[in-house]
């Protein structure tokens, strides 16, 4: 008879377990991908078949900014727009990147061709960057983007003509500084119809993966979101706020510096092949492609007929069963104040009906710790990871296997929140409980509404709705009823849509080296749902189940990582770069990894040391490393060196040639005992810098593509005796005949920009 009513009892537990299970399930769909559509769909329809069989004349070998592969893809691109019946443009110039230290310059040509609209009030600029980093063919990043571009101009041409124009722009130089976006935005900035850059929308297509669903991640301006519903992009605008306090960039990044408005699309799955050889045409996902050519195509469409004067206002907005909710910004912080009202009311009018202030206050003090002990699971699995594994730190946690890893810290997370749930019930009620979690909720409310407005939404309706479903179920129901603590699980019903999948979309986008951020919001969203444990079972079985949850979580991450292994199809990464000084003829292996890698390990007989003075552009990290062979190379030049001096400054004029097939060319002065006052490089200005005696290599900039006739450059200059120059050119492979070891199928170049499969020249000039 008592298990026959235990039973009873839990049957509404099930049933609120079956409602978040369906929600859980509803909430996940969005995030899977379309079914590709084959080349022989309706003329109308975006075909992720049409746009992949572009992708051997765009993302067949690494074609890094100024390389000759990039000349082939630009004149590929151009050719098809002109099959299009465009008129594409491409034009070169040398850009400054201004925000970058040491300063970033480039030659960057971008390709830009316009679709008129019929009666335009602004633009639609689809805008991709067509080259790869100097490793990597560049199939998902972003030879897709500019694939879909290619797709979606002839969708838009064989459709009825917009009412906006819509203009394409492939973007080059994008990998090494967004130069390709700063250039365009520089031109453009003297035209008439750059005069009101809010009338320009930006529509990004960009990817850190091969697959996964398409995700509006960053929205530039206001009054877009519109568009992000047409396109039935999974979104969120705490994504956007996040992505805001993250060292990321991409396109829309200048362009929204430049005044545009914008909405950046991406695709994230799989990025332990990012920026490395592997990012290659067999590995692209075709159901990413199409997700991508979808949303792109739905958002293009929305504004061609808009009318882009009309900006609106800020808005806060996310994905909600398939279609996107959105309200107004300033609602922000009076809904979360709300929430904190209703925190504060429902404890003390609820004391009338069995709620206990005191039982609240203490689960809300001792939550904190769980939280704590959520980012202490995420921080310390991934340092004792890397301990172990020491291949996953060269892809800076971006492993292939990374759902086993989160399910074992969420397993221990899991454990550690059942352990307070049950020291917690000493003193309170599952209600009680409930209505300290949603305390933290409505707080976290507050605080996000002030400094991270965008994520606001995220604990403040759970806190509203959950708050209400307390209060009802105080008003309904007697102190001793046991559907208090189904009511407690049912204020989890609003935080699993919300919450769930931030944490999914967080986990590929940050890596293993950031699961503490999922972590916490599955720590929020976990105890929420922890009434569902009532009636607790006896210690000894909740005691057993705990043990064996721990004993489960510790062993998928002991497992998992002993069974990790690589293949051809998910190669081991390594890093080796080769470093020659050609002042002193020494030559070096450098390596960002340990002597626990394959065939490299064995040249990596130094202890590690940091190179900031020899060679400044390996400066920071202490490298590995091992004496090479040193063997001739072409090394850095120059030419046309003139001096001219007046009032104590030096005027001094130099052409420096790189060796053939570099793709970026440094160069450093010293400020030991100079200082360098301006400088203009192919004729863009760039700022000095102060003496410094402490730094030997006080001022410099980086040259992206550099032309093969060498760059023109002008220092002016104060200090005695002749300014101390180091050149260091870096091209991507390994020189031959120096012993460098030959790669096995299932062993990869660390993602870019590592110390991995480069070589480095150094030259010191004194003028």
């Amino acid at each position: 008879m008592q298990v026959l009513t235990t039973m009873r009892r839990r049957i509404p537990a099930l049933a609120v377990l079956l409602l978040l299970l369906v929600t859980g399930i509803a909430t996940m769909l969005p995030l899977h991908t379309a079914e590709p559509r084959p080349a022989s769909a309706a003329t109308g329809d975006f075909s992720a078949a049409r746009a992949l069989a572009r992708l051997d004349g765009i993302a067949k070998v690494p074609h890094p900014a100024g390389s000759a592969a990039q000349a082939d893809v630009r004149k590929y691109l151009v050719g098809e727009l002109r099959k299009l019946g465009l008129r594409p443009e491409s034009r070169t110039r040398v850009v400054p990147s201004h925000d970058d230290s040491p300063a970033l310059l480039g030659s960057v040509a971008n390709i830009h061709t316009t679709i008129p609209g019929k009666e335009s009030t602004g633009r639609v600029l689809l805008v991709a960057h067509y080259d790869s980093v100097p490793i990597a063919p560049g199939a998902a990043d972003d030879g897709s983007g500019v694939a879909t571009i290619l797709e979606l101009a002839r969708v838009l041409k064989a459709g009825p003509q917009h009412r906006n124009d819509i203009e394409l722009l492939f973007t080059d130089g994008e990998e090494q500084g967004l130069l390709g976006a700063k250039a365009f935005a520089e031109a453009e900035a003297g035209t008439h119809r750059a005069a009101d850059p809010e009338r320009t929308v930006v529509v990004n297509l960009e990817s850190r993966g091969p697959s996964g669903p398409a995700v509006m991640f960053q929205m530039a301006g206001t009054g877009l979101t519109p568009a992000v519903r047409a396109s039935g992009a999974l979104t969120t605008s705490f994504s956007a706020a996040f992505y805001d306090h993250l060292p990321n960039d991409t396109d829309l990044t200048a362009l929204g510096e430049a005044g545009m408005r914008g909405i950046n699309f991406a695709f994230m799955d799989g990025s332990g092949h990012y920026h490395t050889g592997h990012d290659s045409i067999d590995r692209l996902d075709a159901a990413s492609v199409q997700d991508m050519g979808e949303a792109a195509l739905g958002a293009v469409r929305q504004l061609g007929g808009a009318d882009l004067a009309e900006s609106g206002s800020d808005a806060t907005y996310f994905s909600l069963f398939g279609t996107v909710v959105s309200y107004p910004a300033w609602l922000n912080l009076p809904l979360a104040a709300a929430a904190a009202l209703g925190v504060a009311l429902l404890l003390w009018c609820g004391r009338r009906r069995g709620l206990s202030p005191g039982g609240a206050g203490r689960a809300a003090a001792t939550f904190p710790l769980t939280l704590i002990g959520a980012a202490a699971i995420g921080l310390a699995g991934w340092w004792v990871l890397s301990l172990v594994r020491p291949d996953f730190v060269l892809g800076e946690g971006s492993v292939y296997h990374l759902g086993r890893y989160a399910w074992g810290e969420v397993l221990l997370l899991l454990v550690l929140l059942v352990a307070w749930y049950r020291w917690a019930r000493r003193t309170a009620s599952p209600l009680d409980i409930v209505v300290g979690v949603l305390g933290w909720f409505a707080l976290l409310a507050v605080v996000c509404a002030v400094l991270l407005p965008g994520g606001a939404y995220l604990f403040t309706w759970p806190a509203l709705i959950g708050l209400a479903v307390v209060a009802v179920a105080l008003r309904l129901t007697p102190a001793d009823s046991p559907w208090r603590a189904v009511a407690a699980a049912v204020t989890a019903v609003p935080a699993v849509p919300l919450l769930l999948p931030v944490v999914l979309l967080l986990l590929p986008a940050l890596g293993l080296t950031r699961t503490a951020a999922p972590l916490l919001l599955a720590a929020l969203l976990t105890a929420v749902l922890l009434s569902l444990l009532e009636p607790l079972p006896a210690r000894r079985k909740i005691t057993a189940g705990m043990l064996a949850v721990a004993v489960a979580g510790a062993g998928t991450l002991v497992v998992g990582t002993a069974l990790d292994d690589y293949s051809a199809d998910e190669p081991r990464p390594v890093s080796l770069g080769y470093a020659l000084e050609t002042d002193t003829g020494k030559a070096t292996w450098v390596s960002s990894g340990d002597t626990s890698q394959p065939a490299v390990g064995k040249l990596l007989t130094g202890e590690p040391a940091h190179y900031d003075d020899r060679i400044p552009d390996l400066g920071g990290e202490a490298l590995a490393n091992g004496p090479a062979k040193a063997v001739p190379l072409d090394a850095p030049r120059t030419e046309n060196t003139s001096t001219t001096e007046a009032d104590g400054v030096r005027t001094i004029r130099v052409r420096i040639k790189a060796p053939a097939g570099a793709h970026t060319l440094a160069v450093h002065a010293g400020t030991h005992a100079h200082q360098i006052l301006d400088a203009t490089v192919e004729g863009a200005e760039l700022t000095g810098g102060p003496q410094d005696p402490q730094d030997d290599w006080g001022w410099s900039f980086s040259y992206a593509a550099p032309p093969t006739d060498g760059l023109d450059l002008v220092i002016r200059t104060r200090g005695k005796g002749p300014l101390p120059l180091r050149v260091v050119s870096t091209a991507a492979g390994l020189p031959d005949g120096v012993g460098a070891p030959a790669l096995t199928a299932d062993q990869s170049w660390a993602s870019w920009p590592s110390v991995a499969g480069q070589t480095f020249v150094v030259r010191t000039f004194r003028l």
